[in-house]
């Protein structure tokens, strides 16, 4: 094999390497406080039903900048994050999170369609 060869071989090796592990971005659509009531708590939907109420979440505002905190799932679009009070909802996420997950959160604003980033790796 020629040199070339071998060194091509090689770039295509590496390139393909970094594609293998490729991290997923989604959109932050709102932040909320998050109160977990005691058991039998109730709340009304909007069909007019009685359900049981897991959590309680509150709109809030997070300081813009980047962060790598731990999520954990807890709705669809919904993602807690561990030791802290905050859940953030998310557009269009298909990331399990079933336990705590690390990710890269990145808070661009506190208004509008999108708020910021969450990325997980």
């Amino acid at each position: 094999m020629t040199r070339i060869s071998k060194v091509i071989i090689i770039l295509l090796f590496f390139l393909i390497a970094s594609t293998i592990h490729a991290e997923s971005s989604y959109d932050i659509a709102d932040f909320y406080s998050v109160y977990k009531p005691s058991s039998d708590t109730k709340a009304i939907d909007k069909n007019d039903r009685a359900v049981d109420v897991k959590y309680l979440l509150t709109p809030t505002r997070i300081d813009t900048g980047k962060y790598i905190v731990k999520v954990k799932k807890i709705g669809d679009n919904l993602y807690k994050i561990i030791d802290k009070d905050i859940c953030i909802e998310t557009r269009y996420c298909h990331e399990w999170a079933s336990y705590s997950e690390e990710v890269v959160l990145i808070v661009d604003s506190n208004y509008g369609y999108t708020k910021g980033k969450i990325i997980f790796d």
